[in-house]
């Protein structure tokens, strides 16, 4: 073990934070502070190259290193600005990488005697730095992933359910993990929140599967579809490429597929779709991950559904994720996940924090949330020592309900809980274009990243937990106006009528909601979503049901005359006539009138 002083005087709380978090990418501990200093310790010698590093972003910086905490200490103390200092005990592990100077016996405070000490000055050959470690909260569960597996030889299409907070997510990380160096792997969420938006999951899982950028233009959109149809061997180019520009929404122009028969044209995206999907597996097969399937929209069901169904032959894995032991998706088999094992989540607390810790009977998310805010608050309580302060006791942090614990992690963040609530407020998946206008924006996403609220997934970013963006989203004092001008921004953009219509609902203007509850059946429609069109219905007429005020009978009469019109698009005439007779009779009405 090596132990690394730094000295550098007067950081502020975010330097101190990010000088902390710099070197526990690579591998490194905070062991002890003092005032203006900083000791870490590290089992690679490499670590040294890092300290080079730290020169460039911080030029006073002094740093000492020895395998004894006390002399690496005292040779920071001792060093001039921008020098590394060693001892005679690592000397010798340093030789071949680096160039050292001898400055001779010196004393060092702590130290009755004189020490040799050595100066090092610059890397040898090529820099080696230790290897990253990713502060990502992972208990290895094999025994559950390898009666996964095979589990999976006797389904190709699986539901994985427990209980909120229990790891499944984590699970399905580990899973891909093991199936990924053999496997493509198409991954998808269905969040509690906005889960209004019509095939939503759908498309993410063919814009992954085409690898299509969210900073591509059209064109670069375009050229990537058919470069991929063309790739991977689809017979008829000319109507999939068609097909999946008419269901993506990015063609140029209106295309004839517009003008087909509803039921037909739905029947030709899905089957186009499995086209690509089963070529796509010939080359390499593949896996479709759809997690919180209990709230996927009605379109979305149906569409995974055909296509558990028509690709049965192939060699496509289907996992899903549930809260629930029963979806609406059938031909599925359920694999309960069972909780981790008390004994192994207290070695885990014990290998990062170095201290048992009493807690009831919990879930691994409320453990995940504890060791978020210990770090943060081993920070915090590091720096008040660094400030030269004395704490009145020794850090600890006691146990408590993660709700708690999420609440003290969002207070400690200060000038960056402005924005986290608005990034809450957006929604569990953010799409950078959506940002709040605010200073310094992308530095304080980061840093939101850094502290594991979020995550970065192919340009976009996530919470990192459902459940944390939830207890996050309750904590906003403001959320009705936080509504309100989200319903403003989006209602000014087109093809985002269902997200104003969500946050119309949720900012309670349901004068407004109604208007835009027959925008998004259009929308629906036009995406081929006449399940989640139907739905939107049965929802105006139960806001006309709850709210008297907010629709007139010509409202009532295009609700009823729009269900009978998608059911007789659909093929379903008895359906169809019981809502064009609910028609017939309020014209009756009016005409007695």
């Amino acid at each position: 073990m090596y132990y690394i002083g730094i000295l550098i005087r007067d950081l502020k709380k975010k330097q101190f934070h990010n000088l902390i978090e710099n070197l526990k990418r690579f591998g490194s501990k905070i062991e002890q502070a003092e005032k203006h200093l900083i000791i870490f310790s590290n089992e690679d010698i490499n670590i040294i190259n890092c300290l080079f590093k730290l020169k460039e972003l911080y030029p006073e910086i002094r740093t000492g290193i020895s395998q004894y905490i006390g002399i690496a200490k005292g040779l920071a103390r001792i060093a001039q600005v921008g020098e590394i200092l060693t001892s005679a005990d690592t000397e010798p592990a340093i030789l071949e990488s680096f160039d050292i100077t001898s400055l001779g016996m010196l004393t060092i405070e702590g130290m009755k005697t004189e020490i040799l000490v050595c100066r090092i000055d610059n890397p040898k050959g090529k820099e080696r730095f230790p290897e990253l470690k990713k502060r990502k909260m992972i208990i290895p569960r094999p025994i559950m992933i390898d009666a996964f597996k095979n589990f999976l030889n006797i389904t190709k299409s699986a539901l994985i359910f427990a209980p909120d907070g229990t790891g499944k997510t984590m699970f399905i990380e580990q899973l891909i993990e093991e199936l990924e160096p053999e496997r493509e792997i198409l991954r998808t969420t269905a969040p509690a929140y906005l889960s209004n938006i019509t095939l939503k999951p759908v498309c993410d899982l063919l814009t992954r599967l085409f690898k299509i950028q969210i900073n591509f233009t059209l064109e670069e959109k375009q050229k990537t579809i058919e470069g991929k149809l063309k790739e991977i061997g689809i017979r008829d180019i000319g109507t999939s490429y068609l097909a999946i520009l008419d269901f993506l929404n990015i063609g140029e122009e209106e295309t004839i597929l517009r003008k087909m028969e509803p039921k037909a044209r739905v029947d030709l995206i899905i089957n186009t779709i499995c086209d690509v999907m089963a070529n796509l597996s010939h080359l390499k097969p593949l896996v479709v991950i759809v997690e919180d399937v209990e709230n996927l929209d009605p379109s979305s069901t149906t569409f995974l559904q055909h296509f558990i169904s028509k690709l049965s032959d192939e060699d496509i894995i289907f996992i899903f994720t549930s809260n629930r032991a029963q979806v609406n998706l059938k031909g599925i088999k359920e694999f309960e996940l069972l909780e981790i094992e008390r004994a192994q989540i207290e070695e885990y607390l014990y290998s990062e924090i170095g201290e048992k810790i009493n807690f009831p009977s919990t879930t691994i998310f409320n453990i995940a949330q504890y060791l978020a805010l210990y770090y943060e608050e081993q920070v915090d309580y590091f720096y008040t020592l660094y400030s030269g302060e004395n704490p009145l006791m020794n850090f600890s942090l006691p146990f408590a309900d993660y709700k708690e614990l999420i609440k003290r992690r969002v207070e400690l963040l200060e000038e960056s809980k402005e924005l986290l609530y608005g990034l809450a407020t957006l929604g569990y998946e953010i799409d950078p274009q959506d940002f709040p206008i605010a200073e310094n924006i992308q530095e304080q996403v980061e840093y939101l990243v850094e502290h594991n609220f979020l995550r970065k997934i192919d340009e976009r970013y996530f919470f990192t937990s459902p459940l944390l963006h939830e207890v996050i989203y309750d904590l906003i004092p403001d959320k009705n106006a936080r509504h309100t001008r989200l319903a403003d921004y989006y209602r000014r953009r087109e093809g985002y009528e269902e997200y104003a219509l969500f946050h119309y609902i949720k900012s309670e203007n349901y004068k407004r909601a109604m208007e835009y509850l027959l925008k998004a059946t259009k929308i629906a429609l036009k995406k081929g979503g006449y399940e989640s069109a139907i739905n939107y219905y049965f929802q105006a007429l139960e806001l006309c049901r709850r709210e008297k005020d907010v629709a007139d009978l010509e409202t009532l009469i295009a609700i009823n005359e729009g269900l009978a019109d998608v059911y007789r698009s659909l093929g379903d005439e008895e359906q169809a006539m019981k809502y064009y007779k609910v028609v017939l009779d309020s014209y009756k009405e009016i005409l007695k009138e």
